[in-house]
């Protein structure tokens, strides 16, 4: 089984069933930084794991699930806002953004 099917298979339904990272990275033998990288390219691949102080989960109904789209959508903008200042630095200095 690899560590991806190991993550899949562990997560359970529901936010109140979440499973915590010191759990996570317990089942898939791998440290925190590597079980979230392993998570993040899940989610990239198309399975919706949700996440909250609580752990990790597979959303249970509409409100879970539009909760942590909000949560996602606030840390992008918040990313979005932060990077303001430096783009306009580099577009100053005659850089390319991209």
């Amino acid at each position: 089984m690899t560590v991806s099917e190991k993550i899949c298979s562990s997560l359970r339904t529901g936010e109140n069933n979440a499973v915590s990272l010191a759990e996570m990275c317990s089942i898939s033998g791998l440290d925190n930084r590597h079980t979230r990288l392993v998570i993040e390219d899940l989610r990239r691949k198309g399975t919706v794991i949700c996440s909250s102080d609580k752990g990790y989960f597979y959303p249970a109904n509409v409100p879970e699930l539009r909760r942590y789209v909000r949560k996602e959508k606030s840390r992008s903008n918040s990313i979005d806002l932060t990077l303001k200042a430096a783009e306009r630095l580099l577009d100053d200095w005659g850089g390319e953004i991209y």
